[in-house]
């Protein structure tokens, strides 16, 4: 029995130390968020949960809870894209991955979270993840280490009021803000558990939590607390705590803005790390605080602490108290020109995302039932947007799945999201989970945190440690009819069997993909530092047998061979990504090269039709076709020159009717800027070589107008140029 109590034990230690070091590993790979981190680990998840599930099944005959196994729903849903002919077969191909990887990571949390200590151990390893994201965000700003992109910098007050964002490990400080406010409303729940320890560990981190949300000035993320905090309050807090629950979210927020407001400063004078002597303050401040507040402690004290205790954490007394200093908190940090200015206004990040979703919606009219499958966006941005933004992301995992597995898709998400809320509802405890889980789903409403693996990892884990609570009234069991034995005794064995083989067929399925792609990223990776053109093309060529849909290496690969071969190995990337523009303007662009007039029109004018806002596209091939035309007029070829010239010609006039029809009615950039003058200096150049001198003119006027020195030189020397002609 001893022996048994200690593997018990050691399990439960040991399990609970390797989802704390995974989830940290997950945070510190920039949250999963690029699939070439993920492969190996979707191989390693998917065959644990297989292997874990036949093992419990088979040695304690415990059949896992059916709904570890939504995930796979939205597998199943990227799988139907990929059937119907997604847009891109690799992006489908990651997704399909990743909600596979999702289902194992949540069938091994809740096999953990069902254990004897299990839940305790699952809270142990979440806050111990939680405060290596928060500290290590800090440490970042604080310049105590050094990693990519911790800190956002921008002279933009649109982005930023300092010039200096924390952007944590995820490197981007919108979804480090949500990450930030979850973990800062669970600790603020966690304030309320009973026991010292518990307590004692929330009241000396929740400050630094949420003054890591507030470097982040993320408005979207601080709503979303607001909004979730007001949920918790209600759900996890009795009614007579609510008031200790308001006074101190209240008292914190004051003390995070404190500090705040002393870190902005000290990142402005550039002595960054000045800042932690602030918020080590406002932290034993807080601490004490929380504690002299808490009624077990302010009752054993003196009869006046505890009459200023029971006033101040009384329901109107703890609502005065949190109003009060987050009004002082925002005054401080409005005044610091911090996260307050930022929510003053600016807000032209947040009308710009309107433009995202309308034509997210536009993109999912035209193929709602399936969707055009993962990377959708990405893929097709250029075809539908609806002005010359700048958008890699759609701003919203809920319109994410929309777009990419179509209403199938979305309902497999929102029936997933219904059934685990339903299941909550029964159980004991559970009030807890609603707050913090609401902070990631709503702000997922209006930003892209589900492209990071790791905030999927993350709510998922936290629910499955409630998911797996008792229920509040578990069902009466009955004896068994004798007639009705062999059906229960089959159900009994379908139960434990059913997920066993679902699992291993996904293992089977998606394990050697897996490996295969991540063989894939382990040869790109090693071309961009191989020396010479030979050992890179060879790498090159090794990742694209590894994982044939990805075009990166193929266009990467393209460069390198001769211009004769470029087309056919370029061809055959349009098979797996038939609307990407990347390929297309590749294509088009050798066969220019390969002095191919007509197939090189015809692919540069598709290219431009998926991307048409792409200025820096739509110069570039203006450009090649004018240097064509001189080229084949040097070779003495003047008909090939004339129809290249053409060519230019006609891509300037269309592009000139985009910028006209954008901007029909307002003020049109097209005139009075430098954005287009390499287009009209150019498409002169196509001009004279076209023999159609008299169009020329009127554009290089125009540059000599709007140009840098470099531009007007060009244009003046071929209007002298055109005038010696005359």
């Amino acid at each position: 029995m001893m022996h048994k109590g200690i593997l018990r034990l050691s399990t439960v230690l040991g399990g609970g130390l390797l989802f704390a070091c995974f989830l940290g590993w997950a945070a510190y790979r920039q949250g999963l968020f690029y699939d070439a981190d993920l492969y190996g680990a979707e191989a390693a998840l998917i065959v644990l949960a297989a292997g874990a599930v036949a093992a419990s099944a088979i040695a304690a005959r415990r059949a896992l809870p059916w709904w570890a196994l939504a995930p796979l729903g939205l597998a199943a849903a990227y799988g139907c894209a990929w059937l119907a002919g997604p847009a891109s077969v690799k992006g489908t191909a990651d997704s399909l991955l990743r909600w596979c990887a999702y289902g194992a990571w949540l069938t091994l949390a809740a096999m953990f979270a069902s254990m004897r200590g299990g839940k305790a151990a699952g809270h142990a390893a979440l806050h111990a993840a939680g405060l290596y994201f928060v500290w290590g965000g800090l440490a970042g700003w604080f310049g105590w280490i050094r990693y990519p992109d911790i800190v956002y910098r921008s002279s933009d007050a649109a982005l930023s009021m300092t010039g200096a964002r924390l952007a944590g490990f995820l490197q981007y400080p919108n979804a480090c803000g949500a990450v930030a406010a979850f973990y800062t409303l669970a600790l603020w729940q966690l304030l309320n558990r009973p026991g010292r320890a518990a307590s004692g560990f929330a009241a000396v981190s929740l400050v630094p939590a949420l003054t890591a949300l507030l470097l982040t000035e993320s408005r979207g993320a601080m709503l979303a607390l607001a909004a979730a905090g007001f949920v918790s309050l209600l759900a996890a807090f009795r009614r007579e705590r609510r008031g200790y629950g308001l006074a101190v979210a209240g008292i914190a927020s004051l003390c995070a803005a404190i500090a705040a407001r002393f870190a902005f400063g000290a990142m402005e004078n550039g002595t960054p790390g000045d800042g932690i002597w602030a918020l080590i303050a406002t932290t034993a401040l807080f601490a004490l605080t929380a504690r002299l507040l808490r009624p077990p402690e302010a009752t054993r004290a003196l009869k006046a602490l505890a009459r200023l205790r029971r006033l101040l954490t009384g329901v109107w007394g703890g609502a005065a108290v949190f109003a009060i200093c987050a009004a002082i908190a925002y005054l401080l940090l409005a005044s610091g020109g911090g996260s307050g200015g930022r929510a003053e206004g600016n807000l032209e990040t947040a009308g710009a995302r309107t433009l995202y979703y309308a034509d997210a919606l536009r993109m999912f009219a035209d193929r709602p039932l399936l969707g055009a499958g993962g990377e959708a966006w990405r893929m097709q941005v250029g075809l539908y947007q609806s002005g010359p933004y700048i958008g890699n992301e759609v701003h919203s995992g809920y319109l994410e799945v929309l777009i990419d597995t179509g209403a199938i898709g979305f309902a497999a998400l929102l029936a997933m999201l219904a059934v685990f809320a339903v299941i909550l509802w029964r159980r004991e405890g559970a009030g807890r989970v609603w707050g913090p889980a609401a902070v990631l789903l709503l702000h997922a409403g209006i930003d892209f945190d589900w492209s990071y693996a790791y905030i999927w990892l993350l709510l998922l884990f936290w629910l499955a440690l409630h998911l797996s609570l008792p229920a509040r009234q578990p069902s009466p069991v009955r004896p068994l009819a004798s007639t009705g034995a062999v059906a229960a005794e089959t159900l009994r064995i379908f139960r434990l069997a059913g997920p066993i083989l679902l699992l291993l067929a996904v293992a089977i399925a998606a394990t050697a993909p897996a490996i295969r792609y991540k063989s894939a990223a382990g040869a790109y990776a090693a071309a961009q530092t191989a020396r010479g053109d030979a050992a890179k093309l060879a790498l090159l060529l090794d990742a694209q047998r590894h994982n044939p849909p990805w075009n990166r290496p193929r266009l990467e690969a393209s460069q390198l061979l001769p211009a004769a071969e470029r087309a056919a190995w370029l061809l055959e990337g349009l098979r797996y990504e038939p609307n990407s523009p990347t390929v297309h303007y590749a294509l088009g662009m050798a066969y220019a090269d390969a002095g191919a007039i007509g197939e090189a029109e015809t692919h540069l004018k598709e290219a431009l039709r998926l991307a048409r806002f792409d200025r820096d596209s739509q110069n570039a091939v203006i450009a090649r076709f004018a240097n064509l035309a001189q080229q084949l007029m040097d070779e003495g070829d003047d008909e090939g020159a004339r129809l290249a010239g053409l060519a230019g010609i006609g891509f300037f006039e269309r592009y000139e009717a985009l910028y006209a029809r954008q901007y029909a009615g307002k003020s049109n950039p097209w005139s009075g800027t430098e954005l287009f003058v390499s287009a009209k200096v150019n498409a002169a150049r196509c001009a004279i070589s076209a023999g159609r001198r008299a169009e020329a003119e009127p554009w290089l006027r125009e540059a000599l107008r709007d140009g840098d020195a470099d531009w007007q030189r060009e244009a003046q020397a071929l209007l002298l140029l055109d005038d010696k002609d005359k």
